[in-house]
């Protein structure tokens, strides 16, 4: 029934979109030629997704922050039309300036600016069964590729035994909205303004989480100095910082690291898709560098007993 409703309403506008990507989610997405519309196919399993995107970006552009409005919606039919804000990704900005910190500064603003907002009852909280859940992604998809599961067993039992007592430790300040995949690929430049795409996933979370996403982002090879002057840029602007964030940023950072590794090996064997293998290794890179901090010792000698450089730095293609 999904591929009749998708054929349906590709077949109809044919004449009038064309594919332009898809990307690690469900979803299609379908640029007008007139590039004032696009068409966001999901499937049909997977049509709460939709849903939430139209609830958070309503919500987004409510408070004044900048989403992709709802044209049209046909959820039943596993599709919304949304507007195009373009192809100007900071990514792609970014990539060609020497000095990037400017458009960061921008993006920090904007961060602080969501960061305000108070959280709608539309969001649901980032709890620590949902980031333990994220982070089992790494034991189920990442580490078969060299261990055997009793094996695997023993590593998550003595991983988890240190780090899931500090995830706990962060969640008493999930307090704040938090898009989850705060990305360079997930920003866009549109008439001058920072906007915001696939914020399906928003939560209420900590204020560290889309900062260190952010900073720690494995699409972009980003210095130590220029990571670091990116985050004393956000304490600068915000004067509402707990001693213990830069703690939890190190600690959610590897969480979130960790998941990326698992969701990128499911990427690549069960729906075949190449392109995510070539950020693994930086993926790496950024965990030993957040591991360096004199509270996870004890967690970076494991990292270092079972994960050799040779696991680290594998050629995958």
């Amino acid at each position: 029934m999904k591929e009749k409703y998708q054929s349906n309403i590709l077949d109809q506008l044919k004449d009038k979109i064309y594919l332009i990507a898809g990307d690690a989610s469900p979803r299609k997405f379908y640029r007008y030629y007139n590039k004032k519309h696009l068409l966001v196919y999901c499937t049909k399993d997977k049509k709460n997704n939709l849903e939430n995107y139209i609830k958070i970006n309503n919500y987004l552009n409510l408070n004044k922050i900048k989403a992709p409005l709802t044209i049209k919606k046909s959820i039943n039919k596993n599709y919304i039309i949304i507007e195009d804000l373009g192809d100007n990704l900071i990514k792609k900005i970014i990539q060609k300036k020497r000095n990037k910190f400017p458009y960061f500064k921008k993006i920090i603003n904007e961060l602080i600016k969501i960061q305000k907002i108070k959280p709608n009852r539309i969001l649901s909280n980032y709890t620590g069964k949902l980031l333990i859940s994220e982070l089992n992604l790494f034991y189920q998809w990442y580490l078969p590729e060299f261990f055997s599961e009793k094996k695997i067993r023993k590593i998550k039992k003595e991983i988890n035994l240190i780090l899931i007592k500090y995830i706990k430790q962060t969640l008493k300040f999930n307090k704040v909205l938090v898009h989850r995949d705060f990305h360079i690929e997930n920003l866009i430049l549109s008439e001058g303004r920072i906007c915001f795409l696939d914020t399906q996933d928003a939560v209420i979370g900590h204020p560290m989480y889309d900062l260190m996403s952010l900073i720690d982002d494995v699409r972009i090879n980003l210095k130590k100095k220029d990571q670091d002057k990116i985050y004393n840029y956000y304490i600068l602007k915000n004067k509402k910082i707990s001693k213990e964030f830069f703690f939890h940023f190190h600690v959610l950072s590897i969480q979130r690291l960790l998941k990326i590794l698992g969701i990128f090996l499911r990427l690549f064997r069960r729906d075949k898709k190449k392109k995510y293998l070539k950020y693994l290794n930086r993926t790496w890179k950024l965990i030993e560098l957040r591991l360096n901090h004199e509270k996870l010792k004890t967690l970076n000698n494991l990292f270092n007993k079972y994960f050799s450089k040779d696991i680290r730095m594998k050629r995958w293609i």
